[in-house]
């Protein structure tokens, strides 16, 4: 750990270790209830198990024999994971996990039984070959999730704090993988109050630090998985799904390196309705995020950072500060990221979209950065290919999506754009420089900011190149 910087570990305080039980179920446990109708929403009739399953990469031994490489190593210094309002700290994870805190687990059970069996302490959660929830008894019994109620608690695994959470390859080299399971870092608890809202007011309103309110969850490293957006088999309706392949929710100090995300085996096209809501979601007042050297492919709602206007500055306003760096989005429909009250950094990306109408509608690119209300984003040195739109069309597309709300500021500079809209019949193959300010006004007075991290700023052409090369699970070095 650095000179002068504070463990992460040592912010934790006294959270909830897992905020996992509750009235209507306890995280990772099936209940396996009968579907119901919850506020007018997920109407019985509207259940769906999903129509294609995976095949399986179960395992049973670790290849590795236990050996641990990779799994202690804090997250370096190069995003925003790096700060707090007490001062700059070192995301350690669990890598000061005793002997007893390493774990390697095979299925959903042995990963839902280490991170209870661990609670607070640094832990190493070692994932080898393929988890899923629905599958019991050693990976040898499958059963669908059977209602809203079921898949929401026993479909969803709650990181606890002071948590590496990492993928290991399996003995064929195949990398660990996360399927009908969601990942939820954190929760936005009342505190003893009648609602979240209630209670955190209250915290402040007694003169109290926000940084010690007791349910952060904080100092979290996930490293190297392949994780596919559940299949909501009761959403809400049929244009809202409600499961996230990852969501962090008052979450603070995460680092998130060398993973995959997409629809896996089950893409929208298989459904006449929603069946999939966001990939990696950063919301309810989570803070200190960075996302790097990932790979985000075939989905529709990708990641949404503040998921709320005016209702939620309560939690987000001044928090939300995210880095999302060297990562490749694949083929998305949209939110690259969506951003409200986020205060965002993004360097060195390759965005590639397709917009041809002969694509199906699971691959069709919609918007990328969608700057919102009282976001104030600075973007840096990336890489835009978007096939068949117009150069003319980049400000309405790869920025903005054709939201009119205005943030609190937006940077944009030092990109390269390459569209293959075809002229005479020939496509073009050359990118052209690109600010992307698209009409955005830049911060000004209090609103201007600087990351207070280093980092490696690459060229866009060379970002493309080394995002290409190095973006996802199974290329950790």
């Amino acid at each position: 750990m650095a000179s002068g910087t504070i463990d992460a570990r040592t912010l934790t305080g006294a959270s909830t270790p897992l905020q996992n039980v509750t009235a209507a179920g306890t995280y990772g446990v099936r209940t396996y209830s009968a579907p119901v109708t919850i506020d007018g929403l997920h109407n019985p009739s509207n259940y769906k198990a999903a129509p294609v399953l995976p095949t399986w990469q179960f395992a049973t031994s670790d290849p590795t024999g236990g050996k641990l490489t990779f799994e202690r190593e804090v997250a370096p210094a190069n995003g925003w994971h790096t700060w707090s309002r007490k001062g700059k700290v070192t995301v350690t994870g669990g890598s000061a996990a005793t002997a007893s805190r390493v774990y390697t687990v095979f299925n959903g059970q042995q990963l839902v039984s280490a991170l209870a069996d661990a609670g607070l302490d640094p832990k190493i959660v070692r994932i080898v070959g393929h988890i899923d929830l629905r599958w019991s008894s050693n990976n040898t019994v499958f059963k669908e999730y059977t209602s809203y109620l079921d898949q929401k608690y026993g479909g969803s695994i709650m990181i606890p704090s002071n948590t590496t959470l990492v993928g290991i390859n399996d003995a064929q080299g195949r990398t660990a993988r996360i399927t009908g399971t969601s990942i939820l870092i954190g929760g936005e608890l009342a505190n003893g109050a009648a609602d979240a809202e209630t209670g955190y007011k209250a915290w402040i309103a007694a003169g109290k630090d926000s940084e010690d309110y007791p349910t952060w969850t904080r100092n979290i490293i996930i490293r190297n998985l392949q994780i596919d957006a559940p299949w909501d088999v009761n959403p809400e309706d049929s244009a809202n799904a409600y499961a996230d392949g990852m969501t962090l929710s008052r979450a603070q100090n995460i680092y998130i390196d060398h993973i995959s995300m997409g629809d896996g085996d089950t893409p929208d096209s298989l459904a006449g309705d929603t069946r999939h809501d966001g990939l990696l979601d950063i919301v309810r007042g989570t803070d200190y995020t960075t996302v790097t050297n990932s790979y985000f492919f075939k989905h529709h709602k990708t990641t949404l950072i503040g998921n709320g206007d005016s209702g939620r500055a309560w939690s987000d306003e001044g928090r939300l500060h995210v880095t999302l760096s060297n990562n490749f989005y694949d083929r998305l429909e949209s939110r690259l990221p969506l951003n409200r009250f986020g205060q965002v950094h993004m360097f060195n990306n390759y965005i590639y979209g397709l917009t041809d109408s002969s694509v199906s509608a699971d691959l069709k690119f919609g918007s990328g950065v969608d700057p919102r209300y009282q976001s104030n984003m600075l973007l840096e040195n990336m890489f835009f290919e978007i096939t068949e739109l117009a150069e003319s069309s980049f400000c309405k597309k790869g920025i903005d999506g054709g939201n009119g709300t205005k943030p609190l500021g937006f940077r944009s500079s030092g990109h390269l754009m390459l569209s293959n809209k075809k002229v005479n019949n020939v496509p073009n193959t050359t990118p052209v420089a690109w600010d992307g300010q698209c009409g955005y006004a830049v911060p000004t007075g209090a609103n201007v900011w600087t990351p207070p991290y280093s980092y490696t700023l690459l060229t866009a052409a060379n970002a493309k190149t080394s995002v290409q090369a190095n973006a996802g699970a199974g290329k950790l070095k």
